[in-house]
């Protein structure tokens, strides 16, 4: 019987994964360092190189691999988390690579037998979404709007506030994908799916400053062609995810304004519309909130509720009749 290495297997699966089940590049990515990670630990500690030669023990060992680095991307800087197993979300992102993994080789008949099964997802708590109070967001609206690139950085922060994007969404945004005959924004989520989002007064305002301060950065640098919405001051070229991760958390620096004690990132910037939304907008429901942020589940919107519950504990535990 012929064997299959692990190796030559991940090519096939990447593109399994990029075509057959249409995932997120980011998913994309993090899927295949798994099994590349997975594969190399196997033949450096186990003498493994055949996907048929690995139990379930093994893959259990692997998992109790997963900590933080002593030092922190390559450098001599001691990571914060030295030693630490990773957080249980992480370890449940790599289960899930695993699984997917050898369920694939089973459906190409490259394995008879998945070992996979018998590993147990790590169990994940209920967590609540870290964002920034409606103060706080606020705060955070008006330090944007202090910068150097003031019209850039606003429009940023207000898409990201009103809109729940995400990065890579935002990113990759193109002027030519707002639509002013219907007042509308497309934007390509996860899978490459296709949301049409509604633009408020507010949206087409910050939009409408920003547009001459772009033209005269794309005019300055001769890239007038540049599609991109989101360009750099410098070079006048699309902004990268690092580049609007490094915006924000400027402007959150700036603004002294953190997400339940944790830096300001896009993502929080996004679960903060979602919050804000459903503890004070009115008549967001979590279908209509699912239906806005691009989630293929709308049970994924349910973490929001826990919000407003935790909202409502604290206006119980406040009445006078509590402490008689």
């Amino acid at each position: 019987m012929t064997k299959h290495s692990i190796d030559n297997l991940i090519d096939s699966f990447t593109v399994y994964l990029e075509v057959n089940k249409n995932y997120a590049k980011g998913t994309v990515e993090n899927y295949n360092h798994t099994i590349v990670r997975l594969s190399s630990w196997l033949n450096e500690v186990k003498n493994i190189t055949y996907i048929e030669d690995i139990s379930a023990n093994d893959l259990q060992l692997f998992l109790g691999t997963l900590r933080h680095p002593k030092n922190a991307n390559d450098t001599n800087k001691r990571h914060p988390k030295a030693g630490n197993v990773f957080a249980a979300t992480t370890r449940a992102r790599i289960v899930s690579a695993i699984k997917q993994f050898f369920k694939w080789a089973v459906k190409q008949q490259y394995l008879q037998y998945d070992v996979s099964q018998y590993i147990e997802n790590p169990k994940l708590g209920e967590r609540l979404p870290k964002s920034l109070s409606l103060q706080d967001a606020m705060k955070f609206e008006q330090f944007a709007a202090k910068r150097k690139f003031k019209e850039r950085d606003s429009f940023i922060t207000t898409l990201f506030l009103l809109l729940g994007l995400r990065v890579t969404e935002l990113v990759s945004i193109d002027l030519k994908h707002f639509n002013e005959d219907d007042g509308s924004l497309t934007v390509i989520g996860k899978g490459n799916k296709e949301r049409k989002l509604v633009l408020t007064p507010k949206i087409i305002r910050t939009l409408e400053i920003y547009k001459p301060a772009r033209q005269m950065i794309l005019q300055k640098r001769n890239r007038t062609e540049e599609p991109a919405l989101f360009i750099s001051e410098r070079q006048g070229k699309r902004l990268t995810r690092r580049a609007v991760e490094l915006i924000i958390e400027e402007i959150a620096k700036e603004a002294g304004v953190r997400a339940n004690n944790y830096k300001v990132t896009p993502h929080k910037l996004r679960h903060t519309c979602a919050t804000v939304l459903y503890n004070d907008g009115e008549g967001a429901d979590l279908l209509a909130i699912a239906d806005l942020l691009g989630h293929a589940d709308p049970k994924t919107a349910t973490i929001y509720t826990k919000v407003h519950i935790e909202k409502m504990r604290k206006i119980v535990t406040s009445n006078p009749l509590e402490l008689t």
